[in-house]
């Protein structure tokens, strides 16, 4: 994984690194091939390549793979906020499907609009050709450590 503009000097690098962590040993990131360019308190960004497997038979990118990438960096700017015993799940996503992604790459734009104790509401924006081709919204549940 690469990471660029990594983090926001007011937040905390131990939540940070145990993003870092759940980045790189999360085994379905990495089967998607995404690349996070931004780690910062509420906001996360990354890159995802697209593949020929990733489409429908008229070439268009499967609805299925923006819901994917949505719900994986909603819930990566979810982690941003969440202490650093706890663990988020995705409790709900909703996506509007804008316009047909035909590109060759993704860019995923996630933000937390309301964080919470129990619950976050976050956004996701996903960008093709530089066209903005799908939004999402989601609920998090803040929840005990799912893992040691």
């Amino acid at each position: 994984m690469m990471f660029y503009a990594l983090l926001n000097k007011d937040m905390d690098t131990r939540i940070v690194e145990k993003i870092k962590e759940r980045i790189a040993t999360n085994p379905y990131v990495n089967f998607l091939g995404i690349h996070f360019s931004k780690i910062e308190e509420g906001v996360v960004e990354a890159r995802m390549p697209l593949r020929d497997e990733q489409r429908q038979y008229s070439g268009v990118t499967h609805g299925g793979v923006l819901a994917a990438l949505a719900d994986t960096i909603a819930g990566f700017a979810a982690y941003t906020m969440t202490p650093l015993e706890k663990d988020v799940l995705t409790a709900e996503l909703k996506i509007s499907f804008l316009r047909a992604a035909w590109g060759y790459e993704l860019i995923a734009r996630g933000v937390v609009i309301k964080p919470g104790h129990r619950l976050h509401f976050c956004e996701c924006e996903i960008y093709c050709d530089d066209k903005l081709v799908g939004k999402a919204s989601g609920t998090f549940c803040v929840v005990e450590s799912q893992v040691d």
